[in-house]
């Protein structure tokens, strides 16, 4: 005979099942040579309580000012980028938790003036990111986060005074994390 109906009793693996997670983060790095913070987070399916499939996106909290031509009226760059996410994580030694990230999508960039804030010049561009850290677990389903990433673009051509390389950068990220366990 089966567990009568509200027995106590642990839980299966959840091998199998899919359920939900989320994170929200707080990355620096450097955009065209400034040190900025981005703010956003993610969210997505949980297989199997380590590989989370989902999307998510980031923004800069301040814009990034770029000199003017000839020491002239400067100009102030403004980001954001987002796409499909892929986070899986294994637990180490209780009660830290290894973790690996990648993002792949798409971002768009604005160059305006100082003066009078109109648009000097705007693009889309491809990005991709990826991450490795260490989570912390401060309950079973809740964790904060360090990792270190590298963020990589394609397709900047149309903002005056910035490159593709201004939008590359190494980046660090505080995280924490909502759903699922530790890995196992």
């Amino acid at each position: 005979p089966g567990p009568a109906s509200g027995q106590a009793g642990t839980d299966a693996p959840s091998e199998g099942r899919i359920s939900s997670t989320a994170g929200v983060l707080l990355k620096a790095g450097k955009i065209a040579g400034e040190s900025r913070l981005h703010f956003g987070g993610w969210a997505g399916l949980l297989f199997a309580d380590n590989l989370a499939i989902g999307g998510g996106g980031f923004a800069l909290l301040n814009d990034v000012e770029l000199a003017g031509p000839g020491g002239g009226t400067g100009f102030d760059l403004g980001l954001g980028y987002g796409g499909l996410i892929f986070r899986y994580w294994e637990a180490l030694a209780d009660p830290l938790t290894g973790e690996v990230g990648f993002m792949v999508g798409a971002g768009h960039a604005e160059v305006r003036n100082q003066l009078d804030g109109t648009e000097v010049g705007s693009d889309n561009f491809l990005v991709s990111e990826a991450e490795m850290g260490v989570l912390y677990s401060l309950l079973e389903s809740l964790h904060i986060g360090l990792s270190v990433g590298y963020r990589l673009t394609a397709g900047v051509e149309d903002l005056p005074g910035v490159s593709t390389t201004d939008l590359n950068g190494f980046t660090g990220t505080l995280s924490l994390r909502l759903g699922g366990g530790r890995g196992r």
